[in-house]
């Protein structure tokens, strides 16, 4: 990476792919330091604040931005007063003996993971969608009783229109008709 920091520069950042010679271009205004994670997968650059205090004329820009190592943006955060980012040391977590066991079951507890992240989505969205299904079958529910009650009115109904059935469909004439609207045509002479 290659970066033109500081005050005055315009915080042009030049990600280099040596392998496929590759060049992207990226910009983050007024930045004044670059640091690379322990893992040389993440870059920040930001625009921080001198520690020894005083008035910082461009406190606006304060904050940084992740970008993967082949410039493509991943977070950003701005702060009002931003004096240092440090990247946590990575620890080790397993012995060697350990990590090379994982290596050998990877497809195994991959196999498992995706089992548990699977059952965890769907749990979330059974959680999500357990207020629209108590509403759905309030809903019905209601509908039904509606239904009871209509169905319960209905010799009443044709009493009262001497003998007429509003719910029967052969009291009514069904036509179908057929609205056809050019809106536009465009005749081409093929030669």
């Amino acid at each position: 990476i290659m970066g033109s920091l500081g005050e005055s520069s315009s915080g042009t950042l030049e990600f280099y792919d040596v392998d496929t010679k590759n060049l992207v271009v990226k910009e983050h205004y007024r930045s004044n330091q670059i640091a690379w994670d322990p893992s040389g997968r993440t870059v920040a650059s930001l625009v921080s604040q001198p520690i020894g205090g005083g008035h910082f004329k461009f406190a606006m820009d304060n904050g940084y931005i992740l970008w993967s190592f082949q410039g493509k943006q991943l977070y950003q955060q701005s702060f009002e007063t931003f004096y240092q980012l440090q990247w946590r040391p990575r620890e080790r977590l397993l012995t060697k003996t350990q990590t090379e066991k994982v290596r050998k079951n990877l497809k195994k507890y991959e196999k498992q993971f995706d089992m548990q992240d699977k059952e965890r989505q769907r749990a979330l969205k059974l959680e999500e969608t357990k207020g629209k299904r108590l509403q759905r079958t309030k809903y019905r529910d209601l509908v039904s009783r509606l239904r009871a009650i209509r169905e319960r009115q209905r010799e009443d109904r044709v009493s009262l229109q001497k003998g007429y059935d509003s719910d029967d469909d052969s009291n009514y004439v069904i036509r179908q008709i057929t609205v056809e609207t050019i809106l536009s045509s465009k005749e081409e002479v093929v030669v």
